[in-house]
């Protein structure tokens, strides 16, 4: 591959990702309003289900190592991360308004929960840049096949927020999820399914970084909150960066 074609999947990779999330945060905030009864709250359910299926499904090794055999190796994360913008975005097409309101707050009380919301917004993406985007994305293998430099060895960092939570972007999607002025009950549904999802998730990712990380991550869970963040932050030993 060449820089330029890495520059180009940079490019196609990032609106894939991005675009779709951008879309939730302005649908949570701005739609899923609009008459439906329980055949649209049945038929999300059932959507969002098998998002998460196929993402669990997609997520293990026998999967992966078919990908593999399809796109290469190296383009194994890039693949999945890629899919998992466009069913997002799917799920975000198709997702049915449900009648009714939970709440629908208003004056400064209206204003105070959009601001929290656009901090817990911010909040994500100042969580992503605490750590290797790219390398997230897949993307940094490719940039260092490019370079000629070795893949680095996966070390745990408290930079920033995870001194004080272990999934802090977990927490501000969570946040991002709940906190707003109107919660209708479309939202409400959507929130509930993401949450379910985002705590399962939470659990199985918890097992690949023990793996990775060993007994320092295991020193990291004895002194770091997995959600509730300490008043603190953790400093961690003197490896760990």
């Amino acid at each position: 591959m060449t820089r330029e074609a890495y520059y180009v999947l940079v490019v196609i990779t990032r609106m894939l990702t991005d675009v779709p999330l951008i879309w939730m945060y302005f649908l949570i905030h701005f739609g899923m309003r609009g008459p439906g009864g329980a055949g649209n709250a049945l038929f999300n359910g059932i959507l969002f289900a098998a998002f998460a299926a196929v993402h669990s499904l997609l997520a293990r090794e026998r999967p992966k190592r078919l990908i593999s055999r399809l796109v290469g190796e190296t383009f194994v994360r890039i693949a999945y991360v890629m899919f998992s913008g466009i069913t997002l975005a799917l799920v975000l097409l198709f997702w049915r308004p449900v009648t009714g309101e939970i709440w629908h707050a208003g004056g400064p009380v209206s204003w105070f929960l959009t601001g929290v919301y656009l901090a817990s917004i911010l909040g994500l993406i100042y969580v992503a840049s605490c750590f290797d985007y790219l390398e997230f994305l897949g993307l940094r293998q490719i940039e260092r096949l490019l370079s000629g430099r070795p893949a680095s060895p996966p070390v745990l960092s408290v930079k920033g927020p995870y001194g004080y939570c272990r999934h802090p972007m977990y927490l501000a999607l969570l946040a991002v999820f709940w906190i707003g002025p109107v919660m209708t009950s479309g939202r409400l549904e959507f929130a509930f399914l993401g949450s379910l999802y985002l705590l399962i998730g939470l659990r199985f990712e918890e097992g690949n970084l023990r793996r990775e990380l060993g007994a320092d991550y295991d020193l990291y869970c004895t002194h770091v909150p997995m959600l509730i963040p300490r008043l603190t932050a953790w400093q961690g030993p003197p490896a760990v960066l």
